[in-house]
Order: structure tokens, then sequence, then C-alpha cells
């Protein structure tokens, strides 16, 4: 099938799309549980990362076959380090942003059950993240004309899935989510639009 010049934005929105799934299932979940405590809120929790898991899971495999093929990728090694280098920094932020290293943090909140659960809905979430970046960055490059540097990918992260953080959480937390959106987006243009390989690297830095 042919593609056209706002079929790319159409897909990163989609992505996007499929993270707000979460709202019509905390909708419905309420509706069917009703107010729950205690050992049932635990596992109504569990069960909410599980099913939205295999939900953003169903998206994200759809919507990465719509991902064009990417260019031959020489000197990888070299690559690789302004890579490694990004992920090292996004870690360091995020631990100072959460006064602590994440994972030590989120075990110590959650339990061993619930800390599993949810960083493999952490997985599918970085899944949808990647593709928001990645078909971003192809429908702006349809746009604006092709560049080796500018990430316009994290730029859309920011402008949708940032900036939500801030209505639906706080300002700190969107500003945060922002800065994220943009070193996503740095990634995936330092890795040269490899998606796997940048969405390894975007699911460590999230998780992290």
């Amino acid at each position: 099938m042919k593609k056209n010049k706002t079929d790319s934005i159409g897909y990163a929105l989609y992505a996007f799309g499929g993270l707000g799934l979460e709202a019509i299932l905390m909708m419905i979940e309420t509706n069917v549980y009703g107010q729950t405590s205690g050992a049932w809120s635990v596992m109504k929790q569990m069960m909410h990362w599980i099913i939205i898991s295999f939900i953003w899971g169903c998206v994200g495999m759809t919507l990465a076959k719509l991902l064009p093929a990417i260019p031959k990728w020489e000197n990888k090694a070299k690559d690789l380090i302004p890579a490694v280098i990004i992920v090292f920094a996004s870690v360091i932020y995020t631990t100072v942003a959460w006064n602590g290293f994440k994972p030590v943090i989120e075990f110590s909140n959650l339990g061993a059950g619930r800390f599993f659960t949810q960083y493999v809905y952490y997985a599918f979430e970085s899944l949808l993240i990647t593709l928001i970046v990645a078909h971003g960055q192809t429908a702006l490059e349809n746009w604006f004309g092709r560049t080796k540097w500018i990430p316009y990918g994290g730029v859309l992260l920011a402008a949708t899935w940032g900036l939500v953080h801030i209505s639906t959480q706080d300002i700190a937390t969107g500003i945060f989510s922002i800065i994220q959106a943009l070193l996503f987006g740095s990634i995936y243009m330092v890795l040269h639009k490899s998606y796997k390989l940048s969405y390894i690297a975007i699911a460590v830095m999230f998780m992290l």
C-alpha cells in the first residue's frame, strides 16, 4: 500500500491514542469493580497492568509493521558511544529527579509482585513511546525535510505524551516527561532510526 505524507503522523497519533486507551480501561474497571481496598486493590492494580500491557502490545505490533525500512548503518560501534552517553545521562537525570535509583524506590513501594507487573507495563509503554518517536520523525521529516540531527519524533512525543503529564499529574512531572521525550527522540537519531535498538535503549532509559 502506497503511503502519503500524512500517514506517518496518523500512525504516531494512533500510538499516542493507544496510550490513551488506559484511561478508558480505568473507567471500565471502576464501573466493574467499584471501590476496592486491601489485597483486592493490589490484585486489581496488577490485573490492570497486565490487561493494558496486552492491549498496548497489540497496538504496538500493528504499528511497528508500518515503520519504513531503515537505511544501512555503518560504523555501529562508533555510533553506539554517544548512545551510551545519552542513556547514562538519562539514568542520572532520573535518579536526581526521583531522589534515588528508580527501580529500588519502585520495588520498595510496590513489593515483588507489583514491581514485576509494573515493569512489564513499562516495557509495553516504552514500545508505544518508541513508535510515537519513530513515526513522528518520519512524518515531520516528510514535511520539513530530512535531517540528520533534529529529533522531530522527540519533539512530537514531548508535545503529546510529555504535555499530557502536566494535566494528568503536575507541572514538575510534565517537565520531567518533556525532557525525557527529547532524550528519547535524540537516542532514536543517534541509533540511526533503528526501531529495535531504539526500543531497547528507550525501555532502559524509561525503566531506570
